[in-house]
């Protein structure tokens, strides 16, 4: 897996885990929707500032969002999050 995938796999993750749509995460980062998701498809060349934006908005440590454990749990994540709505 790539850091890209890594990043991206793990920003779905904790999102998830956080119970945020796409649209309030961008919000929080002050990123555009459409960044968040390229970013969560592995497919955002991050910088450092963006990726340390991104473990702060989450309030986790940058390593975080590189680790391959929750990044495997991420891929058996449902595509849409509307479950949060109900």
């Amino acid at each position: 897996m790539t850091s890209m995938e890594l990043v991206g796999l793990n920003t779905k993750w904790y999102r998830y885990q956080q119970k945020l749509t796409q649209e309030q995460f961008a919000n929080k980062t002050k990123f555009k929707m459409a960044y968040i998701s390229t970013i969560e498809n592995g497919e955002a060349n991050l910088t450092c500032r963006n990726i340390d934006n991104i473990a702060r908005a989450f309030n986790i440590e940058v390593y975080l969002l590189f680790a391959e454990k929750t990044a495997n749990k991420a891929k058996k994540l449902p595509k849409r999050v509307d479950m949060y709505n109900n």
